[in-house]
């Protein structure tokens, strides 16, 4: 078996059906910090990047604070055969805190209902507290890495060995 060529539009498709990533980040220490987190995706006719909602006091905002970068890993499911570990879709980039009232981040939470939710509750939050929610923004580096996607679970037992790939963003999507 060749191994799979993965295209960007397949990895977009993907990132934009889910809403659950795991953020990776940096203390000043340098200690690791990885938190599970729900996300946006920018507009398809804009750079890609990916929305974060947070606390501009939880650890993950701190550490970007203090050191822009970053690692995203989405777990893609299986639905069915729950029981074979989930395909994945991985990469480092940097990140930048920003306000709640950024129009980038407030119309990738729009994309979803629970989302929009997160949305509402988080302007209501802002009123009462003084601007102490913003969003994180996080740009990926020109290359992503794929683990099983486009391979189907019988070719992934029998070539594990092609089941990784290297996806480049296309120019106009950086």
């Amino acid at each position: 078996m060749t191994p799979v060529k993965v295209t960007f539009n397949q990895v977009e498709r993907e990132l934009r059906k889910r809403n659950f990533g795991i953020l990776g980040t940096l203390s000043r220490k340098g200690r690791s910090h990885s938190v599970g987190v729900l996300y946006g995706v920018s507009p398809p006719n804009k750079s890609l990047a990916l929305y974060v909602m947070t606390g501009r006091d939880t650890r993950k905002a701190r550490n970007i604070a203090n050191n822009p970068n970053v690692s995203f890993a989405i777990p893609l499911p299986r639905r069915l055969l729950t029981f074979i570990p989930p395909n994945c879709i991985q990469f480092q980039g940097t990140a930048e805190i920003i306000p709640l009232e950024d129009e980038g981040g407030r119309q990738a939470f729009s994309a979803t209902m629970i989302l929009r939710e997160i949305l509402k509750y988080a302007d209501k939050i802002a009123e009462v507290q003084n601007e102490k929610i913003c969003f994180i923004r996080i740009y990926p580096d020109p290359v992503i890495f794929t683990y099983g996607l486009g391979v189907s679970w019988i070719e992934l037992r029998e070539h594990l060995e092609n089941a990784a790939s290297r996806v480049e963003i296309p120019a106009e999507y950086r």
